[in-house]
């Protein structure tokens, strides 16, 4: 898999994501020293029991790691007693082009959100995926996403924050190998 493959899919599952009726739409963009990603996530559905979102994104780093992935979240209030907190679950495609061997993975997680009540201002997010050697082809032995945030909401509909992301793989030759591993700035927009 080459970068041109991983750019095609990109722009495939954009032309996807703008071709349907969305309302909802959130663009995310981090960086690092090292890293960048850019992140488009929109509804694509809602009921009384919460609602999904689909993702696509993209996270290149300055070794010529590239990453494209897509998400799928089914994301609702984790209960009435606790309010603020939100979980997502769901599966997340990964096809990457790295200097140790291409990967294609197919991953399980999801994300919490908290949004404390008394300090409405200021999110907590968390998010973990995994796919372990049944659900990594090419190269790839298994990989694993995990990532913090604090956010502050600038606007209600833009968000600065900070946060730490690691994404890692393990090859069968080499052993593990970071596609990133990073401290990174971002901002993600509602619209």
């Amino acid at each position: 898999m080459t970068l041109r493959v991983l750019l095609a899919l990109l722009v495939a599952m954009l032309a996807i994501a703008v071709s349907t009726t969305a309302v909802a739409r959130k663009f995310d963009m981090n960086f690092s020293d090292e890293s960048a990603q850019f992140k488009y996530d929109f509804l694509i559905g809602a009921t009384n029991y919460g609602r999904t979102e689909l993702g696509v994104g993209f996270i290149y780093n300055e070794d010529d790691n590239n990453l494209a992935e897509i998400s799928l979240q089914v994301i609702d209030q984790a209960g009435s007693k606790t309010p603020g907190l939100e979980l997502g679950v769901g599966p997340k495609v990964y096809a990457a082009d790295t200097n140790a061997g291409d990967v294609a993975a197919v991953g399980l997680g999801g994300q919490l959100r908290y949004k404390n009540p008394r300090v409405p201002r200021v999110i907590y997010v968390g998010m973990f995926y995994f796919a372990p050697g049944i659900v990594s082809f090419l190269d790839a032995e298994d990989m694993y996403e995990f990532a913090v945030r604090l956010q502050y909401e600038v606007l209600p509909s833009a968000n600065a924050y900070v946060g730490y992301r690691k994404i890692e793989v393990e090859f069968e030759k080499i052993g593990d190998v970071e596609i990133d591993d990073s401290v990174h700035v971002g901002l993600e927009f509602k619209f």
